[in-house]
């Protein structure tokens, strides 16, 4: 989706700042968020405008400086205090193209495949302030039922590689669920899915 078309404001808007972001010290990190209803309420909009303006910054190297703000693909609305199931996802192109913005509300995993796929170097999260070792094996790719907050209107996703992965490490957040509960505690980096296809 075109970045200018879904041109957030930042003016009046307040905008999200590291000391925001809920931590893994935090209950709320583990409350299952709850659908909402739709057309979204003003409180709720505004939601989804800090996280998209949120992560589309820490995409950008002089905000991420100006700002101290940590790089990431997406956030969940749990992770600003808010379980609500609401959030936002952005994949930039490697080769320069437009990236691939979610911003997602009801979300809910329709279909997922067999096969899996992991992040080589594992996983990372704006709620976790130090490192996991270890993979976490997801669904190479997902088919995702929700309400496009850009559109307006219900839609389905299907996902593959980086992209399903990131949309379920979000989609987690919404189950009260942290990428390292995923990986396994006696041999962090045990393969055992042979088939499983890795990503960089």
């Amino acid at each position: 989706m075109a970045k200018e078309i879904n041109k957030i404001n930042t003016k009046k808007l307040k905008r999200i700042e590291p000391k925001d972001i809920i931590q893994d010290d935090n209950p709320i990190i583990r409350k299952i968020s709850f659908d909402i209803p739709f057309p979204l309420s003003k409180e709720d909009k505004t939601t989804m405008n800090q996280m998209v303006d949120y992560v589309r910054s820490s995409q950008d190297k002089d905000e991420t400086k100006k700002r101290s703000l940590r790089s990431a693909y997406g956030i969940s609305a749990v992770q600003i205090g808010k379980p609500k199931k609401m959030l936002f996802v952005r994949i930039e192109n490697k080769f320069g193209g437009e990236a691939e913005e979610f911003a997602l509300v009801n979300p809910k995993i329709i279909k997922s495949s067999t096969k899996k796929s992991f992040l080589d170097s594992g996983e990372g999260c704006l709620s976790v302030p130090r490192e996991y070792d270890g993979y976490v094996l997801r669904s190479s790719s997902v088919i995702i039922n929700a309400i496009d907050y850009f559109s307006e209107r219900e839609v389905e996703i299907e996902a593959n590689g980086l992209t399903s992965i990131v949309l379920q490490h979000e989609m987690d957040h919404l189950m009260g669920i942290l990428f390292y509960d995923r990986i396994n505690k006696l041999n962090p980096w045990a393969m055992n899915d042979k088939t499983a296809i890795k990503i960089k």
